[in-house]
């Protein structure tokens, strides 16, 4: 059972990591928010739509951010602690560093379990309608949804399961109607890659009706005059880091399926998994700032360690996920290099409060 100087301790744990992520959610939306309105003007997307788009943006965001809000709400809350002598006061009434870890990280599982809730079952389905949202004020013709992306073009309805970075299109099925609104080529493709201002089909498979029949098409490779318009893949293309793990691991199997470079996904898919767990690192990485700060230092010392941390990590995450693109390393080994990196050191600090 957790005592009544646990509940406290957790409480500040909570309270310090929302407050944390409340601000850094804030700052990350104003800057997004002056990022849409480049795009206002374009279609029928306004100032409304930008606001809506950034909104629905924020579960996503919030998820993201959780790790350094973690660690900057600890330090600054459970900071006061130490400032106050209160941790003085609790060690001299027999509490242990471990206890006090063990209590820091009782709040912490609190923390990863609503981040999982929300980078899981709530980011996903938010992200998806703040795309469909952009993707139709830009342009009427254009949905995009959980059944992939649809496009219609006069007589011509465009289907592609996935939308993915560098130009591609993975699945897609092309309809043209006759004058009777009934289908008369349907061109069914692997892939579509949009290369030096045309647009290239692979593995093209081709139906036609006919009085004897459907008579059928085939080609490796086929070249089409447009398809959908490249200035849109921008808002259309979903990056990795936007999608739950779920949604990761159905798009790796297809891409592997289709012999389709899959290592940025298999990459994303495994930092997805360990950054729940980077959360618990950066509450262990404050602890030792925590009893070190009862000697020197205030707030403005503790922040600054903060951000100096929060900022470090980020870059040696997306340095090995460069790495482990280019090596071809194990994408397991490319996410959590830096959280097992980071854990190392949070494990020497405690050893030398200990």
């Amino acid at each position: 059972m957790t005592t009544i100087l646990g509940r406290y301790i957790i409480r500040q744990v909570l309270l310090g990591t929302a407050l944390a992520a409340l601000l850094l959610v804030a700052l990350d939306a104003v800057f997004a928010l002056i990022d849409e309105l480049r795009d206002v003007g374009r279609g029928d997307y306004g100032v409304a739509q930008a606001l809506m788009y950034v909104a629905l943006t924020l579960p996503r965001r919030m998820y993201e951010m959780m790790p350094p809000a973690a660690l900057l709400g600890g330090l600054l809350l459970l900071g006061n602690l130490a400032a106050g002598s209160e941790l003085t006061a609790m060690r001299a009434a027999g509490m242990t560093v471990g206890r006090f870890v063990a209590w820091v990280m009782q709040g912490g599982l609190i923390v990863v379990l609503a981040m999982v809730a929300i980078g899981e079952f709530v980011a996903p389905v938010a992200e998806n309608r703040a795309q469909n949202l952009k993707a139709t004020a830009f342009d009427r013709e254009l949905s995009v949804g959980s059944m992939g992306l649809w496009a219609r073009d006069g007589r011509r309805i465009v289907h592609a399961e996935a939308v993915l970075p560098e130009d591609r299109l993975a699945g897609v099925r092309v309809v043209e109607l006759g004058e009777d609104r009934r289908p008369r080529v349907i061109t069914r493709a692997a892939g579509a890659r949009y290369t030096d201002g045309e647009w290239w089909l692979e593995d093209v498979e081709r139906s036609r009706p006919d009085f004897d029949g459907v008579v059928t098409e085939h080609a490796d490779e086929e070249r089409v005059e447009r398809l959908i318009a490249p200035e849109y893949f921008s808002v259309l293309v979903v990056e990795p880091a936007q999608m739950g793990a779920r949604d990761l691991h159905r798009y790796i199997q297809y891409l592997q399926e289709n012999r389709l470079d899959s290592a940025p996904y298999e990459v994303a898919f495994w930092q997805r998994l360990t950054l729940p767990a980077s959360t618990w690192v950066m509450l262990l990485l404050a602890i030792p700032f925590l009893f070190g700060s009862q000697r020197e230092g205030g707030a403005g010392r503790r922040l600054f360690v903060g951000i100096a941390i929060g900022v470090s990590f980020a870059i040696v995450m997306r340095a090995m996920t460069h790495v482990g693109l280019v090596f071809a390393l194990p994408p397991v080994l490319a996410a959590s290099a830096p959280v097992l990196l980071f854990l190392v050191a949070g494990l020497l600090g405690l050893r030398r409060v200990a």
